[in-house]
């Protein structure tokens, strides 16, 4: 009986592979994440800045070490982990420590958690906690999302390494067309509600992005209207029709290709392959020219439109 030779970490390690936490500080360099974190994002943004890019999004979301650190599992014992108050300070140190790379003229936002959505993750209101922090500290806007950890991921094949968006809260961060009667269509709109209601009345104007299967426009005007959100983000549908605002604007919505939320692109991504769109291929795959992936089975980029 392995429970009976093994701890519970080792015995994980067996069944789904060997993974670091921020946690194990035992380990040197995960000790001294908080040290040398904010200077590796300061110099990753600058580039980005050089480089010509509009603005940057800090990733602290999903299974990623900022969300770990924000995560309620988090219980370091040197300033960086259990109450909320510790569990966000070296996201907001590296925010600053970016700042002060880029400068107050260029716009740093973060993408964070509404809901961790696994068992023992954090509220919402510590979420809303966080998006009145990290409006106080000056960030130009808050991009909401969830799920997406390693906690609950599906135990991978012999030999391949946990991907977190197999379980329970992948499927909460992605999620797909037909699997249940929500769908993917608003689904943090529940919990951006209330976290934007908090930041408001805390004083602070910075806009929340919401996310989460907005593909239509009627939908997204509708939450805009009932300011439910500030900025719509859509993510599949823009792969799917990287011309889909413009053919809403002219009056053409009905040439949009409208994603179908299969998670066909995410299933290439998990397999490590060039992601595109299948429904790229019904169009045109012959067309002079067409760039196509690695396999010579698919388009490489979106078929060409012009009204």
């Amino acid at each position: 009986d392995l429970d009976a030779v093994l701890n519970e970490r080792e015995l994980e390690a067996l069944q789904r592979g060997y993974r670091e936490r921020v946690t194990d500080t035992e380990l040197p360099h995960v000790a001294d994440l908080p040290q040398k974190l904010p200077g590796l994002f300061a110099e990753a943004a600058l580039r980005a800045r050089e480089a010509g890019f509009d603005g940057v999004e800090l990733h602290y979301a999903h299974a990623y070490t900022m969300a770990s650190f924000l995560s309620a599992l988090n219980d370091r014992r040197d300033g960086y982990g259990g109450s909320p108050e510790n569990r966000v300070r070296l996201p907001l140190e590296v925010f600053q420590a970016v700042r002060r790379a880029v400068g107050s003229d260029y716009a740093v936002g973060c993408r964070y958690l509404a809901r961790e959505a696994i068992e023992g993750g954090y509220s919402l209101e510590d979420a809303a906690y966080y998006g009145v922090e990290f409006a106080r500290a000056g960030m130009d806007f808050l991009s909401l999302s969830r799920g997406g950890k390693f906690e609950d991921a599906k135990q991978p094949k012999v030999g391949a390494a946990v991907y977190p968006y197999t379980g329970p809260s992948g499927y909460e961060c992605m999620p797909t067309f037909i699997s249940d009667e929500r769908g993917p269509f608003g689904r943090n709109v529940e919990a951006a509600v209330p976290i934007r209601q908090k930041i408001r009345q805390a004083g602070f104007s910075t806009p929340v992005v919401v996310t989460g299967g907005v593909c239509s426009f009627q939908q997204a005007e509708h939450l805009l209207e009932r300011e439910e959100a500030d900025i719509i983000g859509s993510a599949r549908q823009s792969l799917a029709d990287p011309d889909w605002f413009r053919k809403m604007k002219l009056g053409l919505g009905d040439q949009i290709r409208r994603c179908k939320y299969t998670n066909y692109c995410e299933g290439l991504d998990q397999k490590h392959k060039q992601v595109t769109c299948q429904l790229w291929d019904r169009e045109a795959l012959d067309e002079p020219e067409v760039k196509l992936a690695e396999d010579g089975r698919r388009r490489l980029t979106a078929p060409d439109w012009e009204p």
